[in-house]
Protein backbone atom coordinates (compact mmCIF):
# COMPACT_ATOMS: atom_id res chain seq x y z
CA UNK A 1 0.00 0.00 0.00
CA UNK A 2 1.53 3.24 -0.98
CA UNK A 3 1.03 6.17 0.94
CA UNK A 4 -1.15 7.79 -1.59
CA UNK A 5 -3.60 4.74 -1.19
CA UNK A 6 -3.45 5.51 2.50
CA UNK A 7 -4.56 8.69 2.34
CA UNK A 8 -7.96 7.32 0.66
CA UNK A 9 -8.49 4.81 3.79
CA UNK A 10 -8.01 7.48 6.02
CA UNK A 11 -10.50 9.74 4.23
CA UNK A 12 -13.03 6.88 4.47
CA UNK A 13 -11.76 6.08 8.13
CA UNK A 14 -11.05 2.26 6.08
CA UNK A 15 -8.66 0.64 8.13
CA UNK A 16 -8.23 -0.78 11.82
CA UNK A 17 -4.88 -0.60 13.12
CA UNK A 18 -1.49 0.72 12.46
CA UNK A 19 1.57 -1.30 13.59
CA UNK A 20 5.23 -0.11 13.37
CA UNK A 21 7.33 -3.36 13.38
CA UNK A 22 11.57 -4.17 13.47
CA UNK A 23 12.57 -5.27 10.41
CA UNK A 24 15.31 -7.48 11.30
CA UNK A 25 16.94 -7.84 7.68
CA UNK A 26 17.16 -4.18 7.22
CA UNK A 27 17.68 -2.83 10.81
CA UNK A 28 15.08 -0.60 10.88
CA UNK A 29 11.20 -0.36 11.05
CA UNK A 30 8.70 -1.19 8.75
CA UNK A 31 4.33 0.17 8.93
CA UNK A 32 1.85 -2.20 8.54
CA UNK A 33 -1.71 -1.54 8.22
CA UNK A 34 -4.18 -4.06 8.61
CA UNK A 35 -1.40 -6.75 7.22
CA UNK A 36 -0.17 -4.72 4.59
CA UNK A 37 3.12 -2.82 4.56
CA UNK A 38 3.39 0.40 3.39
CA UNK A 39 5.16 1.07 0.33
CA UNK A 40 7.26 3.07 -1.88
CA UNK A 41 5.49 4.17 -5.24
CA UNK A 42 7.89 1.45 -6.94
CA UNK A 43 6.21 -0.98 -4.63
CA UNK A 44 9.40 -1.87 -2.01
CA UNK A 45 8.71 -1.79 1.45
CA UNK A 46 9.34 1.17 2.57
CA UNK A 47 12.15 1.31 5.54
CA UNK A 48 12.63 4.13 8.30
CA UNK A 49 15.81 4.30 10.53
CA UNK A 50 14.45 5.21 13.58
CA UNK A 51 11.06 4.97 15.34
CA UNK A 52 11.30 9.44 15.40
CA UNK A 53 11.11 8.90 11.61
CA UNK A 54 8.17 6.99 11.59
CA UNK A 55 6.79 8.68 13.30
CA UNK A 56 7.22 11.81 12.09
CA UNK A 57 5.79 10.11 9.04
CA UNK A 58 2.10 8.91 10.22
CA UNK A 59 1.94 12.17 12.05
CA UNK A 60 2.28 14.12 8.85
CA UNK A 61 -0.23 11.38 7.00
CA UNK A 62 -2.72 12.83 9.89
CA UNK A 63 -1.83 8.90 11.85
CA UNK A 64 -1.42 9.63 15.64
CA UNK A 65 -2.27 6.43 16.81
CA UNK A 66 -0.06 3.11 16.64
CA UNK A 67 1.68 0.42 17.75
CA UNK A 68 4.91 -0.94 17.69
CA UNK A 69 6.06 -4.44 17.94
CA UNK A 70 10.08 -4.94 18.07
CA UNK A 71 9.37 -8.82 18.22
CA UNK A 72 7.72 -9.77 14.98
CA UNK A 73 8.05 -13.66 15.51
CA UNK A 74 7.51 -16.28 18.44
Amino acid sequence: MTERELKLLLDANAFKKVQVHYALMAQGYMVVIDGQSLETVKRQTKEFKTLDAVAKQLFKLGIADFSVKLKTHV
